[in-house]
């Protein structure tokens, strides 16, 4: 049987009200493998995340890590550990929470000026991206070089499909990274490269 990957590394960022329940706690007998990682609610540079799988799989991942490097590194280890233990940690993660809920609000705001007859998305409760599928059924994948000529970078739908086809139109844009003057310049950009392209 197959075992089931989740790959959860957004676990932590979350804005509204939603369902955090893991897919792989649903599971009854199925082997599964759920992966987090403190690099997107911590720090970026510890690049250290955890696996936690059904007990039957464990050995096999054990010595897969073993033969990769041993271990993790051991300082990146002990500063997430300290962090955690923290009494300041669920304080910071508010914080954090805040600080992204913010960003994302305001490039909703520019989605809404720039896509809203382009596209349609639903507001992400968590984590770093919105998912935008166009009107038109457009190839993003040919619509990237164009985009990455403006400084523009957006991630095509079809990189996230197992058929490319299915992912024909749709689009990742992250938010946490521009300003939002910057977010709001490269969305006009974007949607005029959009509808050039359709």
């Amino acid at each position: 049987m197959l075992p089931l990957f989740e790959d959860d590394p957004y676990h932590d960022l979350v804005y509204d009200p939603c369902e955090r329940k893991p897919v792989c706690a649903s599971l009854q007998r199925a082997p599964w493998i759920y992966q987090g990682s403190f690099s997107k609610s911590l720090s970026p540079a510890l690049r250290l995340g955890y696996l936690v799988a059904s007990s039957e799989l464990i050995p096999y991942l054990t010595r897969l890590k073993q033969a990769a490097d041993l271990h993790s590194s051991r300082i990146s280890q002990w500063l997430v550990l300290q962090q955690l233990r923290s009494p300041r940690h669920t304080e910071n993660m508010h914080e954090l929470a805040a600080y992204y809920r913010i960003r994302r609000d305001a490039f909703e705001v520019s989605l809404q000026h720039h896509f809203g007859s382009l596209a349609t998305w639903k507001k992400p409760a968590g984590g770093l991206f919105f998912w935008l599928t166009l009107n038109r059924c457009i190839d993003t994948r040919q619509l990237l070089p164009k985009a990455l000529a403006s400084n523009i970078a957006f991630m095509p739908g079809e990189s996230f499909l197992p058929h490319s086809s299915e992912g024909c139109g749709q689009l990742r844009l992250n938010f946490s990274h521009a300003t939002e003057e910057q977010a709001d310049v490269g969305l006009k950009i974007l949607a005029g490269l959009v509808q050039e392209h359709a």
